[in-house]
């Protein structure tokens, strides 16, 4: 499985997002170290190898419903996101878990933006009926972009992770992927929305 799935022209550079392949193992293993090292996206205290990130991609199966994407700029890849299994029991498989990680060489660039824009559409397409993100109450950019595509709060766990140094709480969000949902919670909103 190698499809592109995007391909957007943006101030001069090229912009892909397309299935992850083995040759991405290295760049998506750096992209999360690099994550575990800053803190602030992601519970791993420790660097991983790339035998352990093969393993994390190659859990995503079958790829066709649970897929692993990178995207590229100019032919670099800049992250990697994924829709997961939400628990392993069979009556929650119609929820899909998010992830998604930017390199911060490319940090505030809009790809976290178009990562989470492909995940909602792709969870949608694949027939998953409720999307769920895990994210750190003090990450205040994937805490916008939840915002922003639709998702709310359903939980909250303070003092859920300790990354070695001080307690992090921790945020739940969800969104409803069923269309007809989604309309008729637009339709009883509209005009009552305040901050976004």
């Amino acid at each position: 499985m190698n499809e592109t799935y995007s391909t957007t022209y943006s101030h001069g550079r090229t912009i892909v997002i397309r299935d992850a392949v083995d040759d991405d193992l290295s760049d998506i293993t750096r992209i999360y170290n690099m994550a575990v090292v800053v803190g602030g996206s992601t519970a791993d205290l420790t660097p991983r190898n790339l035998d352990q990130r093969r393993e994390w991609v190659y859990s995503h199966n079958p790829r066709n419903q649970y897929p692993v994407v990178v995207i590229e700029v100019d032919g670099k890849v800049a992250g990697f996101a994924s829709l997961s299994k939400y628990h392993a029991r069979a009556g929650y498989s119609d929820i899909t878990e998010f992830s998604y990680y930017v390199d911060k060489a490319y940090a505030r660039q809009g790809l976290g933006t178009m990562l989470v824009d492909w995940l909602v559409k792709a969870a949608t397409r694949i027939g998953f009926r409720i999307a769920v993100c895990v994210v750190f109450a003090d990450n205040v950019g994937s805490t916008a972009l939840m915002h922003k595509f639709g998702f709310e709060r359903y939980g909250y766990l303070p003092a859920a992770c300790c990354n070695g140094t001080r307690l992090l709480d921790v945020a739940y969000w969800y969104r409803n992927l069923d269309t007809h949902a989604d309309d008729n919670a637009a339709d009883s909103t509209d005009g009552n929305r305040q901050g976004e």
